[in-house]
């Protein structure tokens, strides 16, 4: 386990495999938070395993697991789905401006607790696109109001997005670790072999390999 913990943001539409990437996490040490509760494209073998009904009851098993010291990564499944259930309850139990008061105050402080987790803690989310304040359109993290719109990134320290190609008729999988003007991907070099612009889809590897060189 890494005394450094980082905050992973891994971005893609429906179908680019962004769940199946944690198909090889350890079962053991692993708390996967299912927020979409959809059944895993894996066989589900994770000791820790929740489906939340709905965001605060997400949130309060993001803080459970941080104080289980047997768990050492945490994987949220999906960020879209934890706004989703938040905007529900504001239009169910506020009006007007007040829905979205309410809507960005809860944002907020998800986006705290996310920024100062005490352990490895990897999010899924769809993207969008985005014009940024330079005027480029990028890839960006989805979310519903302008407040926090393009701003998401900003409390992970690393940030990939899952892709998917078909060539000669077979789809392949993979996970892209930087930007290249068109999206909001971010890895630090210490993580990256040299000339290396995607990995295999097996988010396993990344962490092990990020932990490797952390506890050096």
């Amino acid at each position: 386990m890494s005394k450094t913990p980082y905050q992973f943001l891994l971005i893609g539409m429906p179908g680019r495999g962004k769940t199946m990437a944690f198909r090889n996490m350890n079962s053991e040490t692993t708390g996967f938070i299912n927020m979409e509760s959809k059944p895993l494209p894996f066989i589900n073998k994770f000791k820790h395993y929740s489906t939340p009904n709905n965001w605060q009851e997400c949130y309060q098993k993001l803080i459970e697991y941080a104080k289980d010291s047997t768990i050492e990564v945490i994987i949220l499944d999906s960020f879209s789905a934890y706004v989703d259930s938040l905007l529900k309850t504001a239009r169910d139990t506020k009006k007007g401006f007040d829905i979205w008061n309410y809507y960005n105050e809860e944002i907020g402080k998800l986006q705290y607790l996310i920024k100062k987790y005490p352990k490895h803690l990897v999010v899924t989310g769809h993207y969008e696109w985005v014009e940024t304040e330079e005027g480029a359109v990028e890839k960006r993290m989805a979310i519903k109001g302008r407040e926090w719109k393009g701003m998401l990134e900003k409390d992970y320290t690393i940030v990939h997005y899952a892709d998917m190609v078909v060539k000669e008729g077979k789809r392949e999988y993979s996970i892209t670790l930087n930007g290249d003007g068109k999206s909001s991907a971010k890895t630090p070099p210490m993580f990256l072999n040299e000339g290396e612009e995607k990995i295999t889809n097996d988010y396993d590897l990344f962490i092990v390999r990020v932990n490797d060189k952390l506890n050096k």
